[in-house]
């Protein structure tokens, strides 16, 4: 299929694309759909991205099929929940962080960067995780990669669960 923009701004050029499907397509309607399945392949390729470079699926040793599997049905999850707060903390950066964050995850959080719960947004938020993972968040930097969200996210874990564990010992 072939589509392509009829009006862009001044001084842009219309994108244009061929699009390749193995699905059958013989409608303006059908094409329509496929195109809007395309328009999504950016999540698409943003999620595979989370897990091959943040949680390091290619990197495990494992050497069967069936073990691949059931890494990918343990971390496929995280990688959504990354993928949906790193896109909240894009589109709504000032919104409440509480609206993205679960309760526990936040206060872990702002105790870490001595924040206020209630006062963080989803930018500062996110941009905390980061940190956790060793992002520096200096001026001239790039919005943070997966590498350093998915070792902030597992820190932020490995102290909930301490947490936890530490509420039900006798100390």
């Amino acid at each position: 299929m072939r589509v392509w923009e009829e009006s862009t701004p001044t001084g842009e050029e219309p994108l244009e694309w061929i699009l390749l499907t193995s699905v059958p397509t013989t409608t303006l309607v059908q094409a329509w759909e496929r195109v809007e399945w395309y328009k999504h392949r950016w999540v698409v390729e943003e999620y595979h991205q989370c897990l091959k470079t943040g949680c390091r699926l290619e990197e495990r040793q494992l050497q069967r099929a069936e073990r691949i599997m059931r890494l990918l049905g343990l971390l496929s999850p995280v990688a959504v929940r990354l993928l949906q707060l790193r896109d909240l903390s894009r589109q709504e950066p000032q919104a409440p962080a509480s609206e993205g964050f679960e309760a526990d995850v936040l206060a872990v959080v702002a105790a870490q960067t001595g924040q206020s719960p209630t006062q963080m947004t989803m930018e500062a938020a996110w941009k905390a995780v980061a940190q956790m993972g060793g992002y520096l968040a200096r001026r001239s930097d790039g919005p943070p990669g997966w590498k350093t969200l998915w070792r902030g996210w597992l820190r932020v874990q490995t102290l909930l669960e301490g947490i936890r564990l530490a509420s039900h010992l006798r100390l």
